[in-house]
């Protein structure tokens, strides 16, 4: 084909990035991609999950939420929501969808899982993340 000119330009960014990472010096907020990894299960609580999702992003542009996609048995989603490196796992089933709330577990460190009512989420998430 016809010659087309160009200009390249290289850092060796990703060098120092996978360096830092087998050193173990890649500080935690930034080698975790997800704060909050939302499970839910069965399809009504699928699709709520997905608007809630919506909700949370909108009042919390920083914060970075991972929804499960696709269904799932209990203990293979929390084995996701773990992997992901998430500090927190939401959970919404059939039973938290009645109440309107959407139970929190902690899944670095300590702490029990607390019922948090969807109106109070944003801001016990905001709380949270401040202190992780």
């Amino acid at each position: 084909g016809k010659p087309t000119p160009g200009v390249g330009f290289a850092m060796g960014i990703e060098r120092l990035v996978l360096l830092l990472e087998t050193l173990g010096k890649v500080p935690a907020e930034i080698a975790r991609t997800v704060d909050i990894y939302l499970c839910a299960f069965g399809e009504p609580a699928e699709l709520a999950a997905l608007a809630l999702s919506e909700r949370l992003r909108d009042q919390l542009p920083n914060l970075r939420l991972q929804v499960n996609a696709g269904a799932g048995s209990f203990k293979s989603q929390f084995k996701k929501a773990d992997k992901s490196g998430a500090l927190y796992a939401l959970i919404l089933g059939e039973d938290e969808l009645a109440q309107q709330v959407v139970g929190c577990k902690p899944l670095r460190g300590q702490g029990e899982q607390q019922s948090i009512a969807w109106s109070a989420l944003a801001d016990h998430l905001a709380t949270s993340a401040d202190q992780a």
